[in-house]
């Protein structure tokens, strides 16, 4: 089982669009192979212009995606299906100004609601640390993922 975690900040329009509604596959003939047997997926991706193709290339299909805006945690999922899209199928037919080839799909969704300084906490940075895009190192993953979900699920209600 994988042991990835990655922080994943998120525009919040074209997240509502494609990861926090599933997307319907079905009206589209023309969708890339990946999706070809896919009637409804999560979308999201990589911008191309981050410089993270080598942690594109990380994630695989479990792993543990922790989704932020400014300070807040509001989502987790898991990695399912990486893929280039070299066409840019998804990001033009689904995204607003995001251009990008390295797209995956995300399992397991669930909303939360914690602050940056308690998942930050978790993993041992400093209460003000503001990732980019990034993969949490081997190190300061010391629980297992579903507890890391559970952490921050219990949060989420403890806090509502």
């Amino acid at each position: 089982m994988s042991a990835n975690v990655f922080l994943v900040p998120i525009d919040p329009e074209n997240f509502d669009r494609t990861v926090r509604s599933a997307v319907d596959l079905t009206e589209y003939d023309d969708r890339p192979d990946a999706l070809a047997d896919v009637d409804e997926a999560r979308l999201w991706a990589v911008d191309d212009d981050s410089g993270n193709g080598s942690t594109f290339e990380r994630m695989a299909e479990g792993d543990l995606l922790l989704f932020y805006h400014d300070d807040e945690y509001l989502a987790t999922g898991r990695v399912g299906t990486t893929f280039e899209d070299d066409d840019r199928w998804v990001s033009g037919t689904f995204w607003t100004a995001f251009p990008t080839t390295r797209v995956y799909t995300v399992t397991d969704f669930a909303a939360v609601s914690a602050p940056k300084r308690a998942v930050n906490t978790i993993f041992d940075y400093s209460e003000s640390y503001t990732p980019g895009f990034m993969r949490v190192a081997d190190g300061r993953v010391n629980a297992e993922l579903s507890s890391i979900e559970s952490a921050l699920d219990h949060y989420t209600k403890r806090n509502a």
